[in-house]
């Protein structure tokens, strides 16, 4: 069975909540967040039809492993974790017609930076509001306390418009942007990264999610018990 591709570049979107400078240790005990623990992640917010094309990729990258992981347990139905993204909810619980990507990797890969030049970036201070774009490969698992899922890898990370500090900046000092001194950053060659395998994700966000809408197959009645399957992705026991 040939593999669906899992390989794909973002559009321009707003990073939400990103660790992508340095990996995110808040779940690592205290002494060990030098042994490659924790994880490089982001959320990224594009418009439903930005969106659109990657969630047809995702999908269908779940739809073959899903059915491979079922054959492998003799078609035994299979317990689904969350989609890798989400729709975006406003302050009154509505949509926003934005979708949210879901992008994660272990602390020992870190994602190669570069700004809208592409001129790789060293010393970067990602933080929330910045607009980029992210290079993933999706990667398939099987997790007895989650289920069969997806996760977003992250490669790469292109920096089109830089947020530094927290979300309110400067302003909320009271400073007001001026003529002076701007300070940049020196461009630092960045080594390729190596190449990662899978890693499970273990605690995925309990958050209202927008189903996969998956085109079912009529190939063979193998593919359409896949097709109730996926239409399951998400649900608990």
């Amino acid at each position: 069975m040939a593999q669906a591709n899992n390989t794909f570049t973002t559009p321009s979107g707003v990073a939400q909540y990103p660790h992508l400078s340095k990996p995110d240790t808040k779940f690592v005990p205290k002494g060990q967040e030098n042994v490659n623990l924790g994880s490089y992640q982001t959320k990224l917010i594009l418009s439903e039809k930005q969106a659109e094309p990657i969630i047809e990729q995702i999908n269908a990258f779940f739809t073959e492993f899903l059915q491979g992981e079922q054959n492998k347990a003799n078609k035994k139905e299979l317990k689904t974790a969350n989609p890798p993204y989400e729709q975006e909810l406003g302050e009154d619980g509505k949509p926003t017609g934005n979708i949210i990507l879901k992008f994660k990797s272990s602390a020992a890969y870190k994602p190669a930076i570069f700004d809208a030049k592409g001129k790789p970036m060293m010393d970067s201070n990602i933080w929330g509001g910045s607009e980029i774009r992210v290079n993933s490969f999706i990667s398939g698992y099987n997790v007895a306390t989650v289920g069969v899922g997806v996760g977003l890898r992250i490669r790469a990370v292109q920096v089109i418009k830089l947020v530094e500090g927290s979300a309110e900046g400067a302003s909320r000092f009271g400073f007001e942007e001026t003529a002076g001194y701007e300070h940049n950053t020196p461009d630092v060659f960045q080594a390729e990264e190596p190449v990662e395998e899978p890693v499970a994700e273990t605690k995925p966000e309990l958050k209202v999610v927008k189903e996969p809408v998956v085109k079912p197959s009529t190939a063979t009645d193998k593919s359409k018990d896949v097709s109730d399957i996926i239409s399951k992705w998400g649900a608990k026991d």
